[in-house]
């Protein structure tokens, strides 16, 4: 007799039988490439959406913001009064999140944002180039009357990368 216990013996054999009928793995396989390929084309096109995109720019704005203890200033309400009206005007368009976008290019042109003045001038530009010309006319004001030296001012261009 053997040192093996006969119910090991049909354990392994049965064991053996499940592992040779599971069938082909490739169906699995392809399966799930395709559920990856489809959920990254969905994650795209969801995060390609300018209320996506400005919900982001909000978020990173914030936290630069809170970062430099001037979260609650007025021209942190300024951009965000801009933004509030980029993104209703790219819904009312229907333009894609990366056409959005190409409206906000002034404010990160470094050659163009010298001083405070020169933020709420491309703020006024950019709020003139999508109609807002009520939002324009404010920044315009607002322009004439801004210390470049503030710690606000200072902060903003600071994350302007000015």
């Amino acid at each position: 007799m053997s040192d093996v216990p006969s119910a090991a013996i049909d354990v392994a054999a049965t064991a053996q039988t499940a592992a040779e009928s599971s069938g082909a793995i490739w169906p699995y396989v392809v399966g799930g490439i395709a559920l990856v390929i489809a959920a990254g084309y969905w994650g795209f096109k969801r995060m390609n959406r300018p209320t996506f995109l400005i919900k982001q720019i909000r978020r990173r704005n914030l936290k630069a913001m809170k970062k430099e203890g001037i979260e609650s200033s007025e021209a942190t309400a300024d951009l965000d009064r801009l933004l509030t009206s980029i993104e209703s005007y790219a819904v009312e368009k229907e333009m894609k999140g990366s056409d959005m976008l190409k409206l906000l290019t002034p404010l990160n042109d470094q050659n163009r944002m010298k001083s405070a003045k020169d933020m709420y001038l491309t703020m006024q530009h950019i709020a003139r180039e999508i109609g807002d010309t009520r939002l324009a006319g404010e920044f315009k004001s607002k322009s004439s009357g801004v210390k470049s030296s503030s710690k606000l001012m200072a902060g903003l261009l600071k994350r302007a990368g000015i």
